[in-house]
């Protein structure tokens, strides 16, 4: 298992963010979903070893991740709000992480750069890219990290839809690779077709549910309420998987 929590919590002052958070990922890809504000981004940060919980376990490859470089330097949280240095260019952003990474792989990174059509924009500082540019900069820096696990907070705000795509295009195949994949994401309708599991974040800080795309064939959608499929309606039983993650969020 590459991620295991239990009991996990975390307090910022007086306001509670995650309440118990239990949690197991091993290789796949795995969406995290809530609503605004749940602590998605948190528990990424927790597991990523930059974050400290209040109390509870967080083991990564069997590990405390807490500024531990064994699981740091195997681990990539990157994302559209990534505080990368604002003064350097698109291309230093992308060099320190080749640099940082000994899993890297440039052909990735050269295969993105190019069909996201990044290289005009390579010589800009950080700080004056659009959020699509900068998304493409993470991704670029995710993807083409080959660390074992892979933090993506909310990978694709910004992007078009050909550059959605290109994301998925490039995401797809690390679903065989080995790696622990987890995506924080709002995108349900687009990320329910490579997902492994969706886990669902509730706002009382707890996960919910994981959800898996056989619960789709096990569950159908009725009213205010999953029910099995042999006693939901015929017209429900075509129920997909994304229309299970958004009813799971809906009442959660």
């Amino acid at each position: 298992m590459t991620i295991h929590t239990s009991g996990l919590t975390r307090h910022f002052g007086a306001t509670e963010v995650l309440n118990g958070v239990d949690l197991d990922l091993g290789p796949g890809i795995h969406g995290l979903l809530g609503r605004n504000g749940v602590g998605k981004s948190t528990l990424l940060r927790i597991v990523a070893g930059q974050l400290k919980p209040t109390s509870g376990t967080v083991e990564v490859f069997g590990q405390r991740p807490f500024d531990n470089a064994r699981v740091m330097d195997n681990t990539c949280l990157t994302g559209v709000d990534t505080a990368y240095p604002g003064w350097w260019s698109a291309a230093d952003v992308i060099k320190g992480a080749r640099l940082r990474y000994r899993t890297w792989d440039q052909a990735i990174a050269d295969n993105l750069i190019a069909d996201f059509a990044l290289d005009a924009a390579l010589s800009t500082r950080y700080e004056k890219l659009s959020r699509g540019q900068r998304a493409m900069v993470s991704i670029v820096i995710g993807l083409a990290s080959g660390t074992e696990l892979l933090l993506l907070d909310e990978p694709y705000v910004g992007l078009d839809t050909h550059n959605t795509s290109v994301f998925y295009r490039h995401l797809l195949p690390q679903a065989d690779s080995g790696r622990t994949i987890v995506m924080a994401t709002h995108h349900i309708d687009d990320a329910a077709k490579v997902l492994d599991s969706a886990v669902i974040l509730g706002r009382d800080g707890v996960v919910v549910k994981q959800c898996v795309p056989e619960d789709a064939d096990r569950y159908a959608v009725a009213g205010p309420e999953l029910v099995p499929i042999d006693d939901a309606p015929r017209h429900a039983r075509a129920a997909k998987f994304d229309d299970l993650i958004e009813h799971v969020l809906e009442v959660s």
